[in-house]
């Protein structure tokens, strides 16, 4: 059936080799290759060289985040025409060992403006994995640190989760409902193989694995705007 569309499309990876973008595109690759469709996966680099990638590219597919589009030298509109769907929601929770976010929290480097207008001195790190690690050691007494990499830790207490209604003591703090999207963009791609792209069973067993069930809104306007809403938030 899918070897009607057996023309070549380019999957952009808007980042480095071996990061999260790689492997969800892979994956992606893998799938749509066994149905019999021709995939040029090219591995950008940046996100600067992707978006150049993309505009020269006749016909293409592209992974993206807000925390990466978000950057202005990077942003490529997300359009109805050129959005296809939303894969996964990572919800962000602050963790501490009180009920008090301390003195000192950790959190990724280029997210420090995200929680800027907290009373707290931010520790950058380069990843979550970095800020997990000193959390546990004790170096830091918070870390702002996404769903699933929160839940593994124990004897912690959960400040706040981003994706619950529930705000308590941060009612007022300008990014209580951040997210973290990834989603997918295609332009001149056969419908069918969209459809493909969206059914990936693997992709489908991560986001409910990990937790990072898609926020998916019936309507594709609203669910743009939901996206550049919080992409806004990850702006600098």
């Amino acid at each position: 059936f899918y070897t009607t569309f057996a023309y070549g499309i380019d999957l952009i990876v808007p980042a480095s080799s071996g990061g999260t973008y790689h492997k969800f595109a892979s994956i992606i690759q893998k799938d749509l290759e066994s149905k019999g469709i021709d995939v040029n996966l090219i591995v950008s680099g940046n996100c600067v060289i992707g978006k150049k990638q993309w505009n020269d590219s006749k016909s293409a597919i592209m992974i993206n985040s807000e925390a990466t589009n978000a950057v202005k030298e990077c942003t490529v509109d997300i359009t109805e025409k050129n959005y296809v769907h939303n894969f996964f929601t990572a919800g962000w929770v602050i963790v501490s060992k009180t009920n008090s976010l301390g003195k000192r929290m950790g959190v990724v480097g280029y997210m420090k403006h995200t929680v800027a207008d907290l009373n707290v001195k931010a520790v950058p790190y380069k990843n979550t994995t970095e800020v997990k690690a000193a959390f546990i050691a004790g170096e830091i007494d918070s870390g702002f640190l996404t769903t699933g990499r929160a839940s593994s830790i124990e004897n912690k207490v959960e400040l706040i989760n981003t994706m619950s209604d529930d705000k308590g003591n941060f009612s007022n703090w300008s990014n209580n409902d951040l997210t973290l999207n990834y989603y997918i963009i295609a332009k001149n791609v056969d419908d069918k193989v969209l459809d493909a792209v969206r059914g990936n069973a693997k992709m489908l067993a991560i986001a409910k694995k990990k937790g990072m069930l898609p926020v998916a809104y019936n309507n594709k306007q609203v669910q743009i705007e939901y996206l550049k809403r919080n992409e806004n938030k990850w702006s600098k």
